[in-house]
């Protein structure tokens, strides 16, 4: 599921919601970890835990990205941003979308586009002021299909059982044998080994080198798994990934 139109989910905006550059700035960004794009209802945004160092919580993992869906229900025009209410059905939330300095004429007509009662498509970082949950929006898209919907309050809660309730026996998370590498540490290693290339491997060469010891539909879980916590991303296409590690 393509969820916004970036391509790989990481964000080159800085947390103020401004467009630092890196160095040059002292604007230092976090470690990948920290920046997996975690699909959520809002009510779970709304009842993250918000520990003094603004590290967000959510089934006790860390989250700083998130992506939701839901309908428009108000919006607000100020001087340099807009903020809109979305609610999704378990709970409403204020989402603040800043306008850019460069913005286009074509640009500035979609965003005029999006009107109340909308279903919208939301990725963007949690903040919080005064123990007030909102979301600093990177990238807000009209959904045009709307099973995208069903998708991803099924994703939200595949996503929050793998974290709330760790599976028994699931291949994904016990070695098989003592002492040996998980299927989620050997495939990490073989995207990292055999994707060098600027459009790194596809996902049949991981499943050949690994053939014998995993499924090819466990091996695909996996690299889905990974994508979502920040290790690899798709390049040209669904089946090519490459790691996000050096």
């Amino acid at each position: 599921m393509d969820y916004g139109n970036s391509g790989s989910g990481y964000m080159n905006t800085s947390f103020d919601g401004s467009n630092k550059s890196g160095s040059s700035t002292g604007y230092t960004r976090k470690p990948m970890g920290e920046q997996t794009l975690r699909p959520l209802t809002v009510k779970q945004i709304k009842n993250c835990e918000i520990p003094q160092d603004q590290t967000f919580k959510v089934d006790g993992s860390d989250v700083t990205q998130t992506t939701f869906v839901g309908v428009i229900r108000g919006i607000q025009e100020l001087a340099t941003n807009y903020v809109y209410t979305i609610e999704d059905g378990t709970g409403a939330i204020e989402v603040r979308k800043w306008v850019e300095q460069n913005e286009t004429a074509e640009e500035a007509d979609a965003r005029r586009a999006i009107t109340v009662d909308t279903y919208v498509r939301v990725n963007g970082r949690i903040n919080s002021f005064s123990n007030r949950v909102t979301i600093v929006c990177h990238t807000l898209r009209p959904i045009t299909d709307f099973n995208e919907i069903t998708y991803h309050l099924l994703d939200t809660i595949e996503t929050h059982l793998r974290f709330a309730k760790p599976s028994h026996g699931s291949r994904m998370d016990i070695d098989s044998t003592s002492g040996s590498m998980s299927i989620m540490e050997r495939v990490a290693e073989t995207i990292q080994t055999i994707g060098e290339s600027p459009e790194g491997c596809s996902v049949d060469q991981i499943v050949f080198k690994l053939k014998g010891l995993y499924t090819e539909s466990d091996i695909r879980q996996t690299v889905d798994t990974l994508q979502q916590e920040g290790v690899c991303y798709a390049t040209i296409d669904n089946e090519h990934v490459k790691s996000c590690q050096p």
